[in-house]
């Protein structure tokens, strides 16, 4: 066979060279991906996505490899076996997809809203209303006492009764300063929303809670 020949076929996988190259990659990373250790199942928002799971030192931190050309935005939930997670990071070019992610030691209650139903009219033509209440909505997050400085390990914690709420980007009106909350059977009041980590409605948002007699 010619190299011209050869040349032509091998770029039929491909608009030029340098895409041949990233589609074997990807197609040797995908045929090698379930046989790989730490591969796994989740859930990412609900959604069965197949991951290879890497441990890292710290129990409540993993790193998740995922499958050429897939992407995992920052906020979205991971249910590992029975816990969740929060991807506080994601990194890819396309073929090394890679997700950081948090482990949730708590819920962060919003309370349900109310829905009116017309069930009928009266005499005079006016609608008489149903009232009910939807379920309440239970958030994954991650409560801390202490932060983080400069992404290393070195923590200062919060002053006594402060507490910070790492939840994925949510509006409620709920969410909003002076609101109180409950967190561990104790009661919480708002001091800050720190929404750095979100755009386009989309990531992570902190909120900063008081404790209040």
């Amino acid at each position: 066979m010619s190299f011209d020949l050869y040349k032509k076929r091998l770029l039929s996988y491909g608009n030029d060279e340098r895409d041949v190259v990233l589609n074997n990659t990807k197609n040797i990373i995908n045929n090698s991906f379930t046989n790989s250790f730490g591969y796994s199942v989740v859930k990412i928002n609900d959604v069965d996505t197949e991951v290879i799971v890497v441990n890292k030192d710290d129990s409540t931190q993993k790193e998740l490899l995922i499958r050429p050309d897939q992407t995992v935005k920052k906020g979205a939930t991971v249910l590992v076996g029975t816990q969740y997670y929060l991807v506080t990071d994601f990194n890819g070019n396309g073929i090394n997809q890679k997700a950081k992610i948090k482990l949730c030691n708590n819920t962060f209650t919003l309370k349900g809203s109310k829905i009116q139903t017309i069930v009928e009219y009266n005499d005079f033509g006016e609608p008489i209303y149903d009232e009910t209440n939807t379920s309440d909505i239970l958030i994954p997050c991650i409560v801390e006492t202490s932060i983080t400085i400069d992404n290393t390990d070195n923590a200062i914690n919060l002053p006594e009764g402060r507490i910070n709420i790492t939840i994925p980007y949510t509006e409620h009106e709920d969410i909003a300063i002076d609101k109180e909350f409950v967190m561990y059977g104790e009661k919480y009041k708002i001091m800050s929303i720190d929404y750095t980590q979100s755009i386009n409605k989309e990531g992570l948002i902190i909120i900063n809670g008081k404790k209040v007699s």
